[in-house]
């Protein structure tokens, strides 16, 4: 028994050394390189072109450019903006302090207290580490003269100059986008296909939700991509994809709901057949650039088809026929979301992602 204990937890132990290599290789495989190389490179040329110039402490130059670096554009301009407009705030309080308390640490105390305050009012904290290490400059060269004042903006500048004009060179990230979409409106096909087949199945054992997991997996990576094309765009909205992303992703919690329903049918009737066939349709239909106009007038039809249908008489028979009319509730709002979506965009758009369609 005891041999037995230690043999099991050598292999657990074991599958848990391969399973920490393999989140590892992971992470390694996973990395932003460019983004490493821009760090780099980045660093290394704010820090020589500052002490190319002679500037004092021109190290802090490349420092700012590390943290200026965002993972978009319009992220790496908006935190460089910050900064500069925190370095005023800052340097008039070490102005005002310094000279008249001395250049010390309490005058450095007195100073944060104001500048934190000002940093998180403003919504500014991305500036609070970098400028404050500008403030140092000033007690460690006991001056705030506007000779000093020039240098330290010259750092700012430089630092932030550089990280911004190496973040203009990103990746194209359009065709990525574009790959994630296929894949999540090809696993919603799939989706409905099976409920088309399952929806008349009377043995539903075999049906499993387990494809939701890498729907929303896809889409989580997708409203990720989403943001970054968008903010990586200085004019225009370039939302396209996060509203495609959004409609998706309702449509994926209704599918869910339908997913239970169906496993709560318990015998094959003429409705679900009829929902079947509509299921298809969809499957049949099922585009990006679909409006969604032939589907509704198909719902309205199997709808007025359904008020035809003999009233249940069994409980039985009541609760299933309130199923599937809750699945037909459901696929309309299905179907209206996208109808919605397509009426939301401007011809531009429908021109710039529809034109090949």
């Amino acid at each position: 028994m005891l041999r037995n204990m230690i043999c099991y937890n050598q292999i657990k132990e074991c599958r848990g050394g391969i399973k920490i290599r393999k989140i590892r290789m992971n992470r390694i495989r996973d990395l932003d390189y460019i983004k490493l190389m821009k760090y780099g490179v980045g660093a290394l040329l704010a820090s020589a072109i500052a002490t190319a110039i002679n500037v004092q402490y021109s190290l802090a130059a490349g420092i700012i450019t590390l943290l200026t670096i965002q993972d978009t554009k319009k992220e790496t301009v908006t935190v460089a903006l910050k900064r500069i407009t925190i370095f005023f705030i800052m340097t008039a309080l070490s102005a005002i302090i310094l000279p008249s308390y001395g250049y010390n640490l309490v005058s450095f105390g007195i100073i944060m207290f104001p500048y934190l305050f000002f940093c998180l009012v403003l919504n500014m904290k991305e500036a609070i580490a970098p400028i404050a290490v500008l403030c140092t400059h000033y007690i460690s060269s006991k001056s705030c003269s506007l000779e000093m004042i020039y240098n330290e903006f010259l750092i700012l500048v430089i630092g932030c100059g550089i990280g911004i004009i190496l973040n203009l060179f990103m990746v194209n990230s359009y065709k990525q986008i574009r790959s994630i979409q296929r894949e999540i409106d090809e696993i919603i096909l799939s989706i409905i296909g099976r409920m088309a087949i399952n929806i008349k199945e009377e043995d539903k054992s075999k049906y499993t939700g387990n494809c939701f997991e890498e729907l929303e997996n896809l889409l989580d990576k997708m409203r990720k991509e989403s943001l970054n094309y968008m903010n990586n765009h200085f004019y225009g909205t370039n939302d396209y994809f996060y509203k495609y992303m959004q409609m998706r992703t309702e449509q994926c919690l209704i599918l869910k709901r339908v997913f239970a329903d169906i496993k709560r049918l318990e015998y094959t009737t003429t409705q679900a057949v009829k929902l079947s066939e509509y299921l298809y349709k969809i499957c049949d239909e099922f585009d990006e650039a679909n409006n969604a106009v032939s589907l509704l007038e198909g719902l309205n039809k199997l709808s007025d088809s359904y008020k035809d249908e003999k009233l249940p008489v069994t409980r039985s028979e009541f609760e299933n026929r309130a199923v599937l009319y809750n699945i037909l509730s459901e696929l309309r709002e299905f179907v209206e979301i996208k109808k919605e979506f397509t009426e939301g965009l401007t011809e531009s758009e429908i021109a710039k992602y529809w034109g090949g369609k």
